[in-house]
């Protein structure tokens, strides 16, 4: 599965949500840009400490009001 890198240095980013559930990360990820908004999941490589640690879903700035009503829609728990 190939995951979307933002690359421009001067876009800024922020953090849309947190979890600790991998597949979780993957699906909002997924769901995310098939919906257009351009994503990266930090933190997925865990090795053995999976679960452990939360893995942020990054979003650029400009697309956190869309992405955070999609969240609220989709993800109304988190």
């Amino acid at each position: 599965m190939k995951k979307i890198k933002i690359q421009n240095p001067d876009v800024n980013l922020v953090t849309l949500v947190s979890v600790a559930d991998p597949v979780q990360a993957e699906l909002i990820h997924n769901m995310l840009t098939d919906h257009g908004i351009e994503n990266h999941i930090d933190g997925e490589r865990q090795g053995g400490f999976t679960g452990t640690f939360e893995i942020g879903i990054v979003i650029r700035a400009t697309d956190k009001e869309k992405a955070k009503e999609f969240i609220e829609v989709h993800f109304p728990n988190l």
